[in-house]
């Protein structure tokens, strides 16, 4: 089949290059325009433009579906058109132009997290089982019938970047098996329903914040959904840290709580508990709930250690995360 690929980001790549190697032809490749990014905001190429030039497939680069766009597209000769993580929302005129099979890669189980966010939506929520869907474009946004759906377990070491590998390796094979099938005409779609029905909200910079006043399986559904990129974020002495793993601590073989340890009375929420080589950084939550610190990045500066920042930083008991 001729293929058109829409993408991104860097979900996007492998899926470019699943495609790539099958017996399929990309004729095409749209994605958006280099974008600033990093502390110096520095122009920095599109990692799906990036692998277009790589495999020499022809790209085309979009602010906005312009008339130039269209005769672009008008000159393509395609039997289908791939989405993932395009990143816009595509223009009703778009689906006019063609009779083309129009199918978009999901990462969630469809109807649920419709919308900009699912892998971060499953992660926040403590979803055990999560998945991806092959699904048919429509111009509602994640509305069109299923071709196809693949579960797979959440595990609670899980962040967003082991989700993602998931989607990834389960998602190539379910895509080059539905183009398979389509070619022959030997699969047809089903609908979503209309039951479970969950729309996600694209992300904003103040949702990456860490509130320590909130319940522990909360801020730990947090850090698993923004690990390692952008990070869940807290500041100590002014100081922006990216939190990207953290654990329950059992030491006694349970739930380790205050009243087990010999700590001062009257510890606030966020509070440094403890920091040592034995507890490494230990910090209370919500309902005296405490909550081990495992990976974390200062601003600036290279993943670390709870260690590695204890020591150079010099964090002690009784400092306060914010």
């Amino acid at each position: 089949m001729e293929i058109i690929f829409f993408g991104s980001s860097d979900i996007s790549v492998p899926f470019l290059e699943e495609l790539y190697k099958s017996r399929h032809s990309v004729n095409m490749v749209v994605t958006i325009v280099d974008r600033p990014a990093g502390r110096g905001r520095k122009v920095t190429d599109n990692v799906v433009k990036k692998k277009a030039e790589e495999l020499r497939i022809e790209y085309v680069q979009i602010e906005r579906f312009d008339d130039n766009f269209y005769r672009a597209l008008k000159e393509k000769k395609f039997d289908a058109v791939i989405i993932s993580s395009f990143g816009k929302i595509l223009d009703k005129k778009i689906f006019e132009m063609t009779d083309a099979r129009w199918l978009n890669i999901h990462p969630s189980l469809l109807p649920r997290y419709r919308g900009p966010a699912p892998i971060v939506s499953a992660l926040i929520n403590g979803d055990v089982i999560g998945g991806v869907s092959i699904v048919e474009v429509v111009p509602e946004v994640d509305a069109g019938r299923i071709y196809a759906q693949v579960k797979f377990r959440i595990g609670m070491d899980d962040n967003r970047e082991s989700y993602e590998k998931k989607v990834i390796e389960l998602g190539k094979s379910a895509l080059l098996k539905v183009l398979d099938l389509m070619e022959y005409h030997n699969l047809e779609p089903y609908p979503q329903g209309s039951k479970g029905i969950i729309f996600t909200q694209k992300i904003k910079k103040e949702d990456l914040r860490i509130n320590w006043e909130n319940e522990r399986e909360e801020i730990i559904n947090k850090v698993r959904a923004f690990s390692p990129k952008p990070g869940a974020y807290c500041f100590w002495k002014n100081l922006r840290i990216k939190i990207l793993k953290v654990s329950i601590p059992d030491e006694t073989g349970k739930d380790l709580s205050l009243s087990e340890l010999k700590v001062k009375k009257n510890i606030n929420d966020g509070e440094v508990v403890r920091a040592d080589k034995n507890s490494g950084i230990l910090v209370r939550c919500r309902e005296n709930k405490l909550l081990r610190i495992e990976l974390l990045q200062p601003e600036g500066k290279r993943v670390m250690s709870a260690m590695d920042f204890i020591n150079g930083y010099r964090l002690k008991a009784g400092e306060k995360l914010e």
